[in-house]
């Protein structure tokens, strides 16, 4: 064995032993606070998404990217990705915003099913988190009132 592949081990070695101290990791919590345009075309449409995560761990959590979809009444809206790097601190919270797009045949079938006070969403997608192969997934569902007010259920 090579000195560079034990140092490799030690760190590895290192590393799943930090790991197996964190036994009671909850994930991130994800809810929609807000939704602004960008841009109206006539074929494509642009929005910010913003994202409120929250940590419930009493250690800090470094996100480097995430990726969503929001579905408006159980269909597709509007889908982005987001490369901003953020540290969420520990028992805390941040915002994160994500720009989307969708097209006009999504924004045609919200605008003929708003026939209701309430608009259903759901916000889902993954966290990525460095170390955590494949990322942190979420999936949040709520109501917008009449009044633009999200309600997270």
């Amino acid at each position: 064995m090579t000195w560079l592949q034990r140092v490799v081990a030690v760190l590895v070695l290192s590393l799943l032993s930090a790991c197996s101290g964190i036994v009671n990791f909850e994930k991130p919590q994800v809810n929609l606070a807000g939704l602004e345009v960008l841009d109206l075309g006539l074929l494509e449409q642009k929005f910010v998404v913003s994202l409120r995560v929250t940590n419930p761990n009493d250690m800090a959590l470094p996100i480097d990217g995430l990726k969503m979809k929001l579905d408006v009444n159980g269909q597709p809206f509007a889908t982005g990705v987001s490369n901003q790097k953020v540290t969420l601190p520990r028992l805390g919270e941040t915002v994160v915003k994500v720009n989307v797009t969708t097209n006009l045949s999504n924004i045609w079938k919200q605008i003929k099913a708003i026939q209701s006070k309430t608009l259903a969403y759901t916000v889902s997608g993954q966290l990525f988190v460095p170390l955590v192969p494949g990322g942190i997934s979420f999936n949040r569902q709520g109501e917008l009132s009449s009044l633009g007010a999200a309600v997270a259920k």
